[in-house]
């Protein structure tokens, strides 16, 4: 038999399904289940026959016509081209991230301090420092090649040493990425803080802290706030990380020394932390001879814990988790994860460039010196080949794009080569993201809402990808698409004559709507209007949604009309348009809509209500009608509850 496109498997008693080119993932019924087994290998007239006896003939068209429609938008068994297999082996050229571990501090015998083009400082601080910086910055941005959002990383093993030196390191660094047009993030990593008083669940575990600053925020705030409070003790860190200025994030990290961890997030949470970080990756570094499938217990614990949180709609940010629900959640598959050698490189404080920071200290990965600028383009090109899609075992694997062919310097820790994965480790990341995929879908049927889980993590100005919109459409049975000019006809006959709301309480404010008119706001929609066309499953249109920025922040107008009068009380709809408006809010930021209704609206004023919305007031003779002004009534949907 082939092997399967869309892998299937179980876990705690339920059955889920995703394809490995795309991450789109679901959960199975017994149908679905079946259908799976065969599809798309079978002929479909096949699977008829075969599994007709078995299930009711209706429900299988139902399964494999949704199966059909998701292959048609691409979100599942993409088609095979030459074009696309030869873009899935082109690497993107550029360094994203450096990583610079400055020397350390010189004597109070040494020469006063330089600035960075040679000018004289008054305060005394260690010219190596402060030329290491200035290299390391010019090193990223003459390598990064087309790249224009780049991270300078400032590491400080032995802790904060400096936060003046730090900030004009930085504040310097951004200037020059300002005058070569690039957006640079800068942050500094502590690996190891130590801490007098540490919860007992962290004990014999390493806890460090990153701080990350975007280009339009103070560095110089920043690590001020940080100065204070980063090394007096947890709690203290705990509130400075509450207190970052806007565009600043600092993130506690535990890097996992032994199994028992599983309370980690649990004790961090109690903190108050509001981004965590574990290190599982460089555990292994650290400590290869640590077990894959006794660590998976402490992982899935914290996991456990997350959702909980989650559920209770208790939002904060916890890595590795938070990153991996974006990728299943925006279906954004990553054949890569690491960006070592090919985005990014490292310095040590000695010099030595390394293709990430993991492998520092580790010279036979050294690749050159940067006081001597010099590199092994030939040894660093080597990472070239590193992920799934140049990994033999991970081709076949199902996670290849959710694990994205793990890291280099965990491979090496656990074999001996970067290129060859740990198959122990590899059983226990397919179990871990099969436990993530299951968690993902059980927390998406409780109402979660992904785009805060990973806000931090989005990218800046996105929008939803057509794959998203599609994910949020097949778990609805109310979905909806962008009007059409071949849906002119069908909109003229629903519009003429209709005494509603959706066609009266507008700008025009007419009865009577042409054919040329309604092709026209197909093709040329009017001002910040978007107008929608809302479908059942079968794709049978239903009615219509229209929606424009308010004037408040995170607020909209709205405009709803069912065609079928029934349809404003059917359960199915109800549920399918609430989910529907809070996916659109999820992914468009807003938290408030208004829609307006004519007291002759018996259905969609008791929908509102069904809805939970509040009944924001009356507009007195706010509408036309018939020779005489009727009132218009107003609701309020919040959609952040």
């Amino acid at each position: 038999m082939p092997r399967e496109a869309i892998h299937r498997f179980e876990f705690n008693g339920r059955r889920y399904a995703i394809d490995p080119e795309t991450c789109f993932c679901f959960e199975c019924d017994a149908i679905s289940w079946d259908v799976l087994e065969q599809y798309p290998h079978t002929p479909i007239n096949r699977i008829f026959r075969e599994l007709e006896s078995k299930h009711d003939l209706k429900e299988l068209h139902e399964v494999l016509g949704e199966l059909e429609w998701l292959r048609a938008t691409k979100a599942i068994l993409p088609k095979s081209t030459k074009e696309r297999i030869k873009k899935e082996f082109e690497t993107e050229a550029g360094l994203q991230r450096l990583s610079v571990e400055l020397p350390p501090r010189q004597t109070a015998d040494d020469t006063a301090r330089r600035r960075w083009f040679g000018g004289k400082s008054e305060s005394a601080s260690p010219p190596g420092a402060v030329d290491r910086a200035r290299r390391a910055a010019s090193l990223l941005l003459n390598r990064s090649a087309s790249q224009q959002n780049l991270e300078l990383e400032f590491v400080e093993s032995g802790g904060l040493r400096d936060a003046d030196l730090i900030s004009e390191c930085c504040a310097e660094a951004q200037r020059a990425a300002a005058l070569a047009g690039k957006k640079l993030t800068v942050s500094v990593l502590v690996p190891s803080a130590d801490y007098t008083r540490l919860p007992p669940e962290l004990d014999g575990h390493t806890v460090g802290w990153r701080l990350r600053v975007s280009a339009s925020a103070g560095v110089s705030a920043a690590l001020n706030h940080v100065a204070g409070g980063a090394s007096a003790s947890l709690e203290r860190l705990a509130r400075t990380a509450k207190q970052m200025p806007e565009g600043a994030t600092l993130t506690v990290i535990v890097r996992p020394n032994h199994k028992d961890f599983g309370r980690v997030t649990a004790a961090l949470d109690q903190l108050g932390f509001p981004s965590m970080e574990l290190d599982i990756d460089g555990a292994y570094v650290a400590d290869p001879s640590l077990v894959p499938s006794e660590m998976l217990e402490g992982l899935s614990q914290n996991a456990h814990y997350y959702a909980e949180q989650l559920v209770k709609h208790r939002y904060f940010r916890l890595d590795p988790i938070a990153a991996l629900f974006r990728r299943v959640y925006e279906g954004a598959p990553e054949p890569r994860t690491d960006p070592a050698g090919l985005h990014e490189i490292a310095i040590d404080a000695d010099g030595r460039i390394y293709p990430s920071w993991r492998f520092a200290g580790n010279e036979a990965f050294a690749v050159g010196r940067i006081d001597q600028g010099q590199i092994d383009e030939d040894a660093l090109g080597g990472f070239e080949d590193v992920g799934s899609r140049t990994t033999g075992v991970c081709r076949r694997c199902w996670i290849r794009n959710l694990c994205g062919g793990g890291t280099a310097a965990v491979h090496h820790a656990l074999t001996g080569s970067y290129r060859t994965p740990y198959e122990p480790w590899c059983e226990a990341q397919r179990e871990w993201m099969a436990a993530a995929v299951s968690a993902f879908n059980l927390l998406s049927a409780q109402g979660v809402n992904f785009s805060r889980v990973y806000q931090s993590l989005a990218r800046a100005n996105s929008k939803p990808s057509l794959f998203t919109m599609v994910k949020a459409a097949f778990r609805m049975s109310v979905g909806m698409r962008p009007i059409a000019e071949e849906d002119a006809p069908l909109l003229v006959e629903w519009e003429n004559w209709c005494e509603s709301a959706y066609f009266l309480y507008r700008e025009q404010g007419l009865l009577m709507a042409t054919h040329y008119d309604r092709e026209m706001d197909a093709l040329h929609p009017q001002g910040v209007d978007q107008e929608f066309m809302l479908v059942r499953r079968s794709g049978e249109p239903l009615g219509l949604f229209r929606v424009r920025p308010a004037a408040l922040p995170h607020t909209a107008e709205a405009w709803l009309w069912l065609r079928n009068e029934e349809d404003y009380t059917d359960g199915g709809v109800r549920s399918g348009l609430q989910n529907l408006l809070k996916e659109a809010s999820q992914q468009q930021a807003i938290s408030r809509v208004t829609v307006p209704a004519l007291q002759r609206e018996t259905g969609l004023n008791a929908l509102m209500r069904a809805l939970d919305a509040e009944h924001a007031g009356t507009i007195r003779e706010g509408c036309f009608l018939h020779g005489g002004y009727e009132d218009v009534q107003v609701y309020l949907l919040r959609l952040d509850a």
